[in-house]
């Protein structure tokens, strides 16, 4: 019994200070602590809101901001690579043309040393058969 005499007292007292509190709140004295509180809070929220729409603000200016300069990053990066493709695309043309001319130089000097060769052998088989003659 004793828990439920608490709780009746607990509950009489609840209900004591509610009905203080109302008696309170409805007094002159309680209407204007009531329309101050009020107050407070609509300047509060209005506080609120201020601030939230700078930071709004503030937050879409620096996307933008960052929208700009990664869509400037992106250009400069297709810039470069289609300067370096054609860079590249020069240096393998150039090193076609040096390549073709080394190989005709190298065949011209096949050539030469395979017609030195076939004049020696001709001298040479001529020689021997003068000898064989003989």
């Amino acid at each position: 019994m004793k828990d439920r005499t608490r709780e009746r007292v607990a509950l009489g007292l609840g209900l004591l200070a509610g009905a203080a509190i109302g008696l309170f709140l409805n007094s002159d004295k309680g209407r204007k602590i009531r329309n101050d509180a009020g107050e407070r809070v609509n300047e509060l929220s209005e506080k609120a809101r201020e601030e939230f729409n700078h930071l709004s603000d503030e937050a879409r200016a620096r996307a933008e901001r960052l929208s700009k300069d990664v869509n400037q990053a992106v250009d400069r990066s297709r810039e470069f690579v289609s300067s370096a493709s054609e860079s590249i695309k020069g240096r393998a043309q150039w090193l076609k043309g040096a390549t073709e001319e080394k190989l005709d130089v190298v065949n011209k000097d096949f050539k030469a040393g395979v017609d030195y060769a076939l004049k020696n052998i001709k001298k040479r088989a001529k020689e021997l058969q003068k000898v064989a003659k003989s």
